[in-house]
């Protein structure tokens, strides 16, 4: 309150003087030049006879200054206040925020217009921001605790059922523990992949991608995950190169892969890669329930999952679509009439 009551009072001082000047130095030079004009001889003097108003003139200036200055004092308290009004509130809301109170908005000022009430506008906008980012801080560390617990209560639990001599330390059990540890190095990775893109820092290797080369040497890998859930794989690879990190692209590919195994009904699994003028498109088609229409919007959110006990983290998805983003392209999904249609979308090179 005090620094609104100070500048308040400093334009209103600001705008009295400015007033009382303007009416002092205008009337002072009137007499200036007119002084000088009768010197000059350009206008006559007062004849004998006439008698000097010099007195009642200055008395009309200063009745003009004091009158000036009323003026210029109403209009610069009511301009300070829709000036300071809308400081002070955005002050205030500043405090509290900083104080930790994220729930904090400026209510409409009416002595706000113009970049007053623009001002609180983008203050509102960005405490929206920083309460969104807070909540989903808290989320993010809910659900990767929630991710890490069941595979590391897992590991611990063989791992003390071994040593205990519950379970024999045998191949099996090094395979199962073995599994476990891939799965966490996998949503680690999937975890990084997306925090980076998040903060805009995910590093890419950009050069020639032939992607029909690329994802034909994948077959194998793609093949020996898919078959043990009973599908089946085909490939369409139209032959064309892009700007790409073939890593990159090659774990985005495996992402939808992954998540068609989990999700979709047995079926001849669908690769195909096609150009067009402006972008390359690959696309991963299966035969499955698709996504419930409420779900399609967050499908590629984190930690979103569209049924329970549906066995993945939740970021399959949203990996994909944050390296997509990451090279300038995005990522869809399309259902048609029997079948679900993830695409990865990647610009085509200019010139």
């Amino acid at each position: 309150m005090r620094n609104r009551n100070s500048l308040t009072r400093q334009l209103s001082i600001a705008m009295a003087a400015l007033a009382f000047v303007a009416v002092a130095v205008s009337t002072a030079a009137f007499y200036i030049v007119y002084a000088v004009l009768e010197r000059l001889h350009v206008v006559a003097p007062l004849p004998p006879g006439v008698a000097d108003t010099t007195g009642l003139d200055v008395g009309i200036t200063l009745a003009a200054c004091v009158v000036g200055v009323a003026l210029a004092l109403a209009v610069a308290i009511r301009l300070a206040r829709r000036i300071v009004q809308p400081l002070g509130a955005v002050g205030e809301a500043a405090r509290r925020i900083a104080d930790g109170d994220l729930t904090t908005r400026i209510a409409p000022v009416r002595a706000a217009h113009g970049e007053a009430a623009l001002l609180i506008a983008d203050f509102n906008a960005m405490a929206d921001r920083l309460q969104r980012m807070s909540d989903d801080v808290k989320l993010w560390n809910a659900q990767i605790a929630h991710e890490l617990r069941t595979p590391l209560t897992i590991l611990r639990g063989r791992l003390q059922g071994a040593k205990d001599g519950v379970f024999p330390l045998d191949d099996a059990l090094v395979v199962g523990l073995m599994k476990q540890v891939e799965g966490l190095t996998r949503l680690v990775e999937d975890l990084r992949s997306v925090s980076l893109a998040e903060s805009g820092r995910l590093e890419l290797v950009i050069g020639d991608v032939d992607l029909a080369a690329e994802l034909e040497d994948m077959r194998p890998i793609l093949s020996s995950m898919l078959s043990p859930a009973g599908f089946e794989l085909e490939m369409t690879l139209e032959a064309g190169v892009v700007r790409a990190d073939a890593a990159r692209i090659r774990q985005a590919v495996v992402a939808l892969v992954d998540n068609a195994c989990r999700h979709a009904s047995p079926c001849i699994l669908r690769l195909a890669v096609e150009f067009t003028r402006s972008e390359a498109v690959i696309t991963v088609a299966d035969k499955g329930p698709g996504l419930p229409p409420e779900f399609e919007r967050s499908a590629f959110h984190q930690f979103v999952r569209g049924t329970k006990n549906s066995g993945g983290s939740g970021l399959g998805l949203s990996v994909v679509q944050a390296i997509a983003r990451a090279h300038g392209g995005d990522a869809s999904y399309q259902r048609t009439n029997d079948r679900s249609l993830f695409r990865i979308l990647l610009p085509m090179p200019k010139g």
